[in-house]
């Protein structure tokens, strides 16, 4: 269902078939007939997008948010586990902002950029999602790990939501980051001011990567993975204030305003909260179900293209390394590794190549394991960067040394060997991966390839070999999904997810459209 908010008759797509209809009227009969075919022509050749994630065990409930933690400002959209419910909500948020237009104007190739008209992308502003604005958290939701997401270059909130929507219905609370360094196509805020992209370093070389470019992007990386622990920030005081038993949140935790509520931590440097067209009363309970609930022993980062190198850093910071602290897992989807700050690619297991990886050498046995290959990591590729050889070596490696971890100690042994047990044990949990999604090309791993008729997404090599967008979709959904049961972070779904808990790992690489990542001058083990 579409929300009634944004009614679907507003799509540019029906206007000839209101021309047509008027000419119909008025006695034109064969000037009406024509545009009402142009019109079903149009409807057919660039249908309403369909958004939708894995079922699982939750409806979904959705909000935007803005805070403000430590002076700076945190916006994006949460998606979590709700009481049951048939609502729908809208795809893109803040419809009135102009993301439709600056998606046109930022993202699209440049060679059509300048024959595009800014409202060809418009439909886009009806498409709904399967989730309901300000929902009501599960009651049988008692613990949610968190997932923190960082979107790619030019995009923003919403185009991981496939991937967040699957997510939330298993239990998880998503928090899907718009980031505000000038990497998003439109970072908006709920007081109706955005921050465009920063077109800018296009100036610095980007065809050819000087190295300008990149120095560029790696301090980029850098503010992003600052925003991302912003986040972890805020939700760590949305769950020590909602554990306090000091005050009570109705007299002195929480400030209604005209469009929303403040959340005022409880810490010296405190944060604030507004909720997007949610009541002040509907925000103070929210923000208390969500506090309690959360489970921050159990985070995840995870991010596409950009935010995979963000990601990835975040991962890679001193203070988030060893195994135990948060984050307890990375996803990474096609990340663009180049792009990780030069200050963490040791820890990383990365060399400063800044060509995707292919100069990458092989990781010597008598080199030291990147502490990255110490943290649960998920690589998930495209077909298209796989083919490319895009960081395949550099995947390797890491995936040689993650099997030889202990799992008792969190090091490498002198021999890189471990028990037979503790090895047993620890290729149950599947720890460590890296898969191809099989026909996918790179925009095919977030929500870019759902948004885009079929056609359209061959002839930009978002799908390969006549792969559906929307089983792409799934492909990716379940490879994450799987992997993160396996880890024992998402326990929600049912018999099959207590069928993982008791150990008994889904095999990753038997999902349909799923196959292993192909190493490169190495015996690494996946």
């Amino acid at each position: 269902p579409t929300p009634a908010s944004h009614p679907c008759f507003m799509r540019w797509q029906l206007l000839p078939a209101y021309a047509g209809s008027v000419a119909l009227v008025i006695g034109l009969w064969s000037v009406g007939v024509a545009l009402i075919l142009l019109a079903i022509a149009l409807l057919i050749t660039a249908p309403l997008p369909v958004i939708r994630g894995l079922l699982g065990k939750y409806s979904v409930g959705v909000v935007d948010f803005e805070a403000e933690v430590d002076g700076a400002k945190v916006i994006g959209r949460w998606l979590y586990p709700s009481q049951p419910h048939q609502s729908s909500a809208l795809y893109v948020a803040l419809p009135r902002a102009g993301l439709t237009a600056a998606f046109v104007g930022t993202a699209t190739p440049p060679a059509l950029r300048r024959f595009l008209p800014r409202w060809v992308l418009s439909h886009w502003n009806c498409v709904a999602i399967p989730a309901k604005r300000g929902a009501a958290l599960a009651k049988s939701c008692e613990s949610m790990p968190v997932v923190l997401f960082s979107h790619g270059l030019t995009g923003t909130r919403e185009v991981s939501q496939s991937l967040g929507l699957t997510l939330a219905a298993a239990g998880a609370l998503v928090v899907l980051v718009e980031h505000t360094d000038g990497s998003s196509t439109l970072a908006r805020s709920l007081d109706g001011s955005s921050l465009p992209f920063d077109h800018s370093l296009y100036d610095l070389g980007e065809d050819l990567p000087t190295k300008e470019y990149v120095a560029a992007r790696r301090e980029q990386t850098e503010r992003r993975a600052a925003e991302l622990r912003r986040h972890l920030t805020l939700l760590r005081r949305i769950h020590g204030v909602a554990h306090s038993r000091a005050e009570t949140y109705e007299e002195s935790l929480f400030t209604a305003e005209a469009r929303g509520a403040h959340f005022v931590g409880a810490s010296p440097s405190s944060s604030s909260v507004r909720l997007d067209g949610i009541p002040a009363a509907d925000t103070a309970s929210l923000l208390t179900a969500l506090g309690e609930r959360l489970d921050l022993s159990r985070s995840v980062v995870a991010g596409h293209s950009f935010g995979g190198a963000s990601a990835l850093t975040f991962a890679c910071e001193e203070e988030e390394l060893p195994v135990g602290k948060p984050p307890i897992a990375v996803v990474a989807l096609d990340p663009m590794v180049d792009w990780v700050p030069e200050r963490v690619m040791a820890r990383a297991g990365y060399g400063e190549h800044g060509s995707y990886g292919l100069q990458q050498p092989p990781l010597q046995r008598y080199e030291k394991t990147p502490p990255l290959a110490e943290v649960p990591l998920l690589l998930v590729w495209s077909e298209e960067w796989q083919r490319l050889g895009y960081f395949r070596q550099w995947s390797a490696n890491l995936l040689e040394r993650a099997g030889r971890v202990d799992p008792d100690s969190g090091s490498v042994s002198p021999t890189g060997k471990v028990s037979p047990a503790g090895r047993a044990q620890w290729l149950r949990r599947d720890r460590s991966h890296a898969c191809v999604v099989v026909g996918s090309g790179h925009q095919a791993l977030c929500d870019v390839a759902l948004l885009l008729p079929g056609r359209l997404n061959a002839l930009l090599k978002n799908s390969l070999g006549g792969a559906r967008s929307s089983e792409l979709a799934s492909r990716v959904n379940a490879v994450v999904l799987g992997w993160l049961r396996n880890q024992g972070l998402l326990l929600e779904g049912g018999e099959t997810a207590s069928t993982w808990y008791r150990g008994e790992s889904l095999p990753l690489t038997r999902l349909p459209g799923i196959m292993r990542h192909r190493s490169a001058g190495t015996d690494a083990r996946y």
